[in-house]
C-alpha cells in the first residue's frame, strides 16, 4: 500500500472516530482505539483508553463539534503521525470549551489493523 493510500485510510478512519465521537457512538470509537491509548487532553489529562472510554460513556465529556482543519502525515514503517489543527466544542463535566487545538496523533498497526494508540492537544491562542 502507497503512503498516500494509507494516509486516505488514516483520514478515512479519523472521520469515521470524530464523527462517532460527536453521535456518542462510543462502541465505534472504542473499535478505532489501541489497546494501549493514552489520551492527553489540552488541560494537561493524561487518559489511558479504560478511562477515556469511561468518561465519554459517563458523559464526562461531551463533544458538540470537533473539525479538522489540518493535517500532515509522516509514516514510520507500523507507525503513523498525524500532526494537525482542529476546532473544538466541548463540554467537560458541565463547563463548556470551544477552541482551536494543535495536535499530535499516532496509528499503530496492531493484529493486522490501524488503531489511533495516542492524542495529545495543545490550546491555541486566540
Amino acid at each position: 500500500m502507497s503512503d498516500q493510500t494509507l494516509f486516505d485510510d488514516i483520514t478515512a478512519r479519523d472521520d469515521a472516530r470524530q464523527k462517532a465521537t460527536l453521535a456518542k457512538d462510543y462502541d465505534t470509537v472504542e473499535g478505532l482505539l489501541g489497546s494501549s491509548l493514552r489520551y492527553v487532553h489540552g488541560s494537561g489529562t493524561d487518559e489511558d483508553r479504560k478511562l477515556y472510554l469511561e468518561r465519554l460513556r459517563g458523559g464526562y465529556y461531551d463533544y458538540t463539534n470537533r473539525t479538522a482543519l489540518r493535517r500532515e502525515f509522516r509514516r514510520f514503517g507500523d507507525t503513523i503521525l498525524v500532526h494537525g489543527d482542529m476546532r473544538i466544542h466541548v463540554i467537560v463535566n458541565g463547563v463548556e470549551k470551544d477552541f482551536n487545538g494543535r495536535y499530535l496523533q499516532v496509528w499503530a498497526l496492531e493484529a493486522g489493523d490501524w488503531k489511533m494508540v495516542a492524542w495529545q492537544t495543545t490550546p491555541l491562542a486566540k
